[in-house]
C-alpha cells in the first residue's frame, strides 16, 4: 500500500523496548556490543542551514532564500549510571570492544567509532548506523531519592542519512 491517499487503515508502531545501543571495536569484520543500562535514546535534529537572499527589490516585499549545507546534531542518550560496567567505565575490560575502556574512556581519548542504534520494531531490527564522538559525558546527580543516572551525547562525523531506511 503506497498511496494512502483517502484510504483508512489500521496504525504501525513500535515501542523503544528492546532497543539498543552498540559500539564497534573498529575491526574487519566489526564486531559491536551493547552498553549497559540505556534507558532512552533521543537523535539529534537534522537541519539544513538557510542564507538568506534578500534585496531591496525583492519580488512580492517578501524576504528570499537559499537553501545549503545539511546537519545531523547529537543524539542525546541517558541511562542507569554503573561507574564499573565495562561498557561505561573509563577502565574498561574483557577481551571485546571495551577491552581498552567504556564511554568514559572513549570520552577521555576523543575516540571515533562506529554506532548502531537497533530498534526494537521486528525481525530483522531496523539499523541507524552512524560514525561518531562522544563530544558529552554528565554523571547525574548523587542523591539519598533516586537512582543516578549519566546523560550522553554522540555527534555524527558525517552524513549517515543514506543508511536510514
Amino acid at each position: 500500500m503506497s498511496d494512502l491517499t483517502d484510504t483508512f487503515y489500521a496504525g504501525d508502531a513500535f515501542v523503544g523496548y528492546g532497543s539498543q545501543l552498540l559500539v564497534g571495536d573498529g575491526a574487519s569484520p566489526e564486531t559491536f556490543e551493547a552498553i549497559a543500562d540505556i534507558v532512552d535514546i533521543t537523535p539529534g535534529a537534522m537541519t539544513t542551514a538557510v542564507v538568506d537572499k534578500t534585496h531591496l527589490r525583492s519580488p512580492n516585499r517578501h524576504m528570499e532564500k537559499l537553501a545549503t549545507i545539511r546537519d545531523s546534531g547529537p543524539f542525546k542518550i541517558t541511562g542507569n549510571w554503573k561507574p564499573t560496567a565495562e561498557s561505561q567505565s573509563n577502565a574498561g575490560g574483557g577481551a571485546g570492544v571495551f577491552a581498552n575502556g567504556g564511554l568514559i574512556a572513549m570520552w577521555r581519548n576523543v575516540v571515533e567509532k562506529n554506532w548502531i542504534i537497533r530498534l526494537s520494531d521486528g525481525s530483522p531490527a531496523t539499523e541507524w548506523p552512524f560514525r561518531g564522538v562522544i563530544t558529552n559525558f554528565t554523571p547525574g546527580a548523587i542523591s539519598t531519592t533516586a537512582k543516578v543516572d549519566f546523560t550522553l551525547e554522540i555527534t555524527p562525523l558525517q552524513d549517515f542519512s543514506a543508511g536510514l531506511p
